[in-house]
């Protein structure tokens, strides 16, 4: 079978090699199509801080059960699943506590551990999600980023009729506030500098799409949402210099949820944050409720997804699709790798 693997920045290295094995406990699975996300572009780039190479990219995936181990039970061949990459011990607090998602140990498979970017692939059935069997495997392979933005707003107690900014109207920002619409929020205000992404939203139902390349961000939710602004402000652009802008157009008592991915530190103020108790929640991936609910709302259509995917390549042109984001950042939302 083919593979890709990814040998250090910009550079991939395609494989042939045998089908894997498969333990009595394992499912194999046959790989459809796998999705670039903004963590393959950042260990593109070589700028991931936690991963080390070589690695297989690789965890947005649609995949069929081609065939299951004499222990295992729930599975059978012919059914589409997604895979929820996580890998977690099991044993210390968070993963006691449900939160798996944060281990003292995770890894994530395409990113710390070889992904999916092969046709074949063995493994445990535990980090299979079964999809309906008429879900296209363009749509399955949106489950993951979709369940970081069911993710992102379940962190919140206050999200029933809430005012909502997300920053960042990428993917992972416009699923975000999609999830935030679909699961009970009052307003929801997505803000961007690309005018692209930002028609996309507005097409996608989202009350207020703002382009803040020349506004600030604190006088667009003032105007948005009026003396009440914003209970919560969802940072999906993980821009370090953008971060101090947040920070001062939260209200007081309101949340900052931090759902982007940094690559550097920041420096904010403390004292701004204390003295009008803003609360600053970190949020990581999803959790396996997160999982069903994003599967169930994209089967049944409560999500738009008709030009989330950008472009399509074909496994022979990998190297190509991560090139293409690079030279179209500004408008690229979603590439698919078929397998």
């Amino acid at each position: 079978m083919k593979q890709m693997r990814i040998t250090g920045p910009f550079t991939f290295q395609a494989e042939e090699v045998p089908v894997p094995e498969t333990s009595a406990g394992e499912v194999l699975l046959k790989i459809n199509c796998v999705g670039v996300c903004a963590s393959d572009m950042q260990i593109y780039h070589g700028k991931h801080k936690f991963m080390t190479f070589p690695v297989i990219l690789g965890h947005e995936v649609a995949a069929t059960v081609e065939k299951t181990g004499a222990q295992v039970t729930g599975f059978v061949p012919g059914e589409k699943v997604t895979i929820e990459p996580q890998v977690f011990c099991g044993e210390c607090f968070p993963c006691q506590s449900g939160r798996f998602n944060v281990c003292e140990k995770l890894s994530v498979l395409g990113v710390h551990k070889d992904g999916f970017s092969r046709e074949y692939a063995s493994i445990d059935p535990k980090y299979l999600h079964k999809v309906p069997a008429s879900m296209k495997k363009e749509l399955i392979a949106l489950v993951e980023p979709f369940a970081v933005g069911v993710g992102s707003v379940r962190r919140s107690a206050r999200l029933a009729g809430a005012n909502v900014a997300v920053v960042g109207a990428g993917t992972i920002g416009n699923f975000t506030a999609q999830a935030a619409k679909a699961l009970g929020a009052g307003k929801v205000l997505i803000t961007d500098i690309s005018q692209p992404k930002l028609d996309w939203a507005r097409e996608c139902g989202i009350d207020y799409c703002v382009n803040t390349a020349d506004k600030n961000l604190k006088e667009v939710i003032k105007e948005t949402f009026g003396v009440r602004r914003a209970d919560i402000i969802i940072d999906c652009a993980a821009v370090p210099a953008g971060f101090k802008s947040i920070l001062e157009a939260a209200r007081p008592c309101s949340e900052i949820n931090i759902t982007g991915n940094y690559k550097e530190p920041v420096e904010f103020s403390v004292p701004i944050m204390q003295r009008q108790e803003i609360s600053i929640i970190g949020h990581m991936m999803y959790v396996r409720e997160d999982y069903r609910i994003a599967i169930e709302l994209l089967a049944n259509g409560k999500i738009h997804t008709e030009k989330t995917i950008s472009k399509v390549f074909s496994f022979d042109e990998y190297a190509k699709a991560f090139e293409y984001s690079d030279a179209n950042a500004n408008t690229v939302m979603k590439l698919l790798i078929m397998v």
